[in-house]
């Protein structure tokens, strides 16, 4: 039996998660937007799969992760299921087409997507700033001692 792309268990950590999480709200708010420049400049409702993941690639979003197609591949599924784009095989110009549907331009509007992503993103740069805290916390407490220490044999 083929296994899943990915099996999330008990070993997985909350930073693995956040990362994933962050980064796959940000795909969909990038989908978003380019499905919504098409729509409004080019008065079209569709557009090229490959497009988006040639797009993506020249992106940040996907540095550092194993099978980054893969993972494009997983997150237009999602989108998909979720119902915000419709995909399509045209025979006639051999082609994957994405279309956005009436609930993906909804979704758009309301910037829900976009502001899952700011929000993962603010609790991953809060979980780095906490982990600085905590390293010049201990160093100061490390000087402290030091200097009570030299203090001591001083006097």
């Amino acid at each position: 039996m083929a296994r899943p792309y990915r099996l999330y268990d008990i070993k997985t950590s909350r930073k693995e998660l956040l990362i994933e999480n962050a980064s796959k709200y940000l795909f969909f708010a990038w989908t978003l937007n380019r499905l919504k420049e098409f729509l409004l400049c080019q008065d079209a409702k569709r557009i090229n799969e490959g497009y988006i993941t040639k797009s993506i690639h020249k992106t940040e979003l996907l540095k550092g992760f194993k099978e980054p197609d893969k993972l494009v591949d997983k997150w237009l599924a999602d989108m998909e299921f979720i119902g915000l784009i419709r995909g399509e095989y045209d025979p006639r110009i051999d082609q994957h087409l994405i279309y956005i549907t009436e609930k993906g331009i909804e979704e758009y509007k309301k910037q829900t997507y976009h502001v899952l992503a700011a929000n993962l993103l603010e609790a991953q740069e809060s979980r780095r700033l906490s982990v600085i805290a905590i390293v010049i916390a201990i160093i100061a407490v490390v000087v402290a001692i030091a200097v009570g220490v030299i203090t001591c044999i001083i006097n």
